[in-house]
């Protein structure tokens, strides 16, 4: 993975982030491509450890907090291939294989705005007042949602209603993925 694989995918997920769908033409849509883009997951992980590090919440008692991060490292690591992994299995379904290369490349550098956009979040929540607060974070969770669906309705090339089954897809594995990572971070 070179330096411009990194700019061109920072520069796809700009443009797409501001929905403009030619920024699917600056990714690499191979095999290929597909499997580079999980630079991402390295390129994201600093922003990941700040939010988390904002918004954790306080230390369970007894807990062992070098166990609560080494599950959290391991849960980031499985949410990136997650959801890719499920998606050949549904891209072969909806007779859109050939997209499939293309939309991982897509996702895997949208998951970094949507990291960047819920550490803003996370940040002007820590600076307002609670109320305040919570609708930033229900604005940031709004648009990652709709970044989400216009990345797969245009990676994939399939109708909203379709893309709306992705991310629902992607929400029910991450929510089990953190609830996994913290049941193995609690376990005594």
């Amino acid at each position: 993975m070179s330096a411009r694989d990194i700019a061109a995918g920072v520069a796809s997920v700009s443009l797409l982030a501001r929905g403009r769908r030619i920024g699917l033409e600056l990714l690499d849509g191979s095999p290929h491509g597909a499997w580079r883009s999980f630079v991402a997951l390295f390129v994201a992980a600093p922003f990941f450890l700040a939010l988390k590090l904002l918004s954790e919440p306080p230390i369970v008692a007894g807990a062992d907090p070098v166990r609560l991060w080494i599950a959290e490292a391991i849960g980031y690591v499985v949410g990136w291939f997650a959801l890719p992994l499920m998606m050949l299995a549904f891209a072969r379904v909806m007779d859109r294989l050939h997209r499939w290369p293309l939309f991982v490349c897509a996702w895997n550098w949208t998951n970094v705005a949507q990291i960047l956009v819920f550490l803003a979040a996370a940040l002007l929540a820590a600076l307002l007042p609670r109320g305040l607060g919570q609708l930033i974070t229900l604005v940031a969770l709004g648009y990652v949602l709709w970044l989400q669906w216009f990345v797969a309705r245009e990676a994939l090339d399939i109708p909203g209603a379709r893309a709306i089954a992705v991310v629902g897809l992607d929400l029910v594995l991450g929510l089990f993925i953190s609830g996994l990572t913290l049941s193995i971070g609690l376990a005594q």
